[in-house]
């Protein structure tokens, strides 16, 4: 990891309802130089910062309402390559496969016993937040929303801190596309 990273501790009530007891989330947000190992999901965030008005990120709909694009990757003892992921989720979501690309965070699961319903790699398993170099479009439906308009509906999500850093006004300048 860079020098510009930075550990902000997960936004949860208790244990994290999608980890066994015991079972906790971290979320560290900055620039990575490579994607975290080993990944279980891939998370997009694109992202628009108009002169005139807040930065906007994009969200599809999903089960739970409004998320980032999202990929999980497959299960198993030998899981994809989490790049292989990115180039299908970016394929998908944008309809082109040579964008530029890179790491901004991830929520990292931590679980030292597992139960049998958690099939992820102990003790850890990471969800990275992949940000996407210039201003694409997306070919799929979903809508730009802003930070400030989103935080009741969103802020409970485990990847809103890496958004909410992302897009936040004081940011570092090479912390934000």
């Amino acid at each position: 990891m860079t020098s510009r990273d930075r550990r902000t501790p997960a936004r949860h009530h208790g244990r994290p309802p999608w980890l066994p007891p015991g079972g906790d989330a971290e979320v560290w947000v900055g620039d990575l130089d490579s994607l975290p190992e080993p990944s279980i999901i891939v998370r997009l965030l694109l992202t628009r910062h108009p002169g005139d008005g807040p930065a906007r990120f994009f969200c599809v709909p999903g089960a739970k309402g409004l998320d980032l694009p999202t990929r999980f990757l497959e299960p198993g003892p030998v899981r994809s390559d989490p790049a292989i992921g990115v180039g299908r989720l970016v394929a998908h979501v944008l309809g082109v496969r040579e964008v530029g690309t890179h790491c901004v965070g991830f929520v990292r699961n931590v679980v030292r016993q597992p139960d049998t319903g958690y099939p992820h790699p102990v003790p850890w398993a990471h969800v990275p937040v992949i940000a996407v170099d210039g201003g694409p479009e997306p070919v799929v439906s979903g809508e730009w929303v802003d930070v400030e308009s989103a935080r009741d509906t969103l802020g409970g999500r485990h990847w809103w801190p890496i958004v909410e850093h992302r897009l936040s006004p004081t940011a570092m300048p090479d912390d934000r596309p």
